[in-house]
C-alpha cells in the first residue's frame, strides 16, 4: 500500500497536529479524486454544524445550498489561447519619425521614379502624422486636472502632446515640399 505523502511530510504534520485547534473531523485527509471524466454537477452543501461541502455527489445529512454546472472541459490542454489583452496606457512620448534621406543633387542624376518614390513616402509620413494628430485630440488619463467647481481642465501635459503633434505634422509638411522640390529639379534637369 502507498502512502498519500511523503515520510517527511507525514511527520511534520504529527508533529504540528497539536498546534492546530480543529476537531479531528475537520482534518481528514482524503486521498485527490482520481483524473477521468470531469463532474457534471457539483452541488454545493451545508453540513448540519454549518460546514460548507462542495462534493460532485450528495452527502448523507447535508443540505444542498446550491447546484452548479461547471463549463465542459477543454479536452485538448496544449492549444494556446489568447487572452484578454493587458491594460497600458499609451505612450505620451512622441515616436522619432523616419527621417527620409536626402534626395541626391542633380549632379548625380539620380532617377525620377527614386525621386517620385520619396515623394510618396512623405505623402505617407504626413498623412501618418495628420492622423496620429487628429486621434490625440482626446485627453490621455493624467492630462486633466480637477477645479475646484468640480469639473475639470485641461493640464500642461496635454498643452505639450497637442503641441509637439502639430510640430510632427509642419515638420512632415516641409519634408513634403522639399521632396517635391527636388523631384522637380530633377524632372526639369532631363
Amino acid at each position: 500500500m502507498t502512502s498519500l505523502f511523503s515520510p517527511c511530510v507525514a511527520i511534520l504534520l504529527l508533529a504540528l497536529m497539536p498546534l492546530v485547534s480543529h476537531s479531528a473531523e475537520e482534518l481528514q485527509l482524503a486521498a485527490p479524486a482520481s483524473i477521468g471524466k470531469p463532474a457534471s454537477k457539483v452541488y454545493r452543501q451545508v453540513m448540519p454544524n454549518g460546514k460548507i461541502v462542495y462534493s460532485d455527489k450528495h452527502i448523507k445529512g447535508a443540505r444542498i445550498d446550491e447546484t452548479i454546472v461547471p463549463d465542459p472541459a477543454n479536452m485538448n490542454t496544449w492549444k494556446s489561447e489568447t487572452g484578454k489583452r493587458p491594460v497600458v496606457p499609451p505612450r505620451v512620448e512622441s515616436t522619432p519619425v523616419s527621417r527620409l534621406p536626402p534626395v541626391a543633387s542633380v549632379s548625380t542624376r539620380k532617377s525620377i521614379d527614386e525621386a517620385n518614390a520619396h515623394v510618396m513616402k512623405a505623402e505617407m509620413l504626413l498623412e501618418d502624422a495628420r492622423k496620429k494628430q487628429q486621434n490625440g485630440v482626446e485627453p490621455l488619463p493624467g492630462e486633466r486636472t480637477g477645479n475646484a467647481n468640480g469639473g475639470s481642465r485641461l493640464n500642461d501635459q496635454y498643452k505639450a502632446r497637442q503641441l509637439t503633434l502639430e510640430q510632427e505634422v509642419a515638420e512632415a509638411e516641409a519634408m513634403l515640399k522639399k521632396t517635391i522640390r527636388e523631384r522637380d529639379a530633377l524632372q526639369g534637369s532631363r
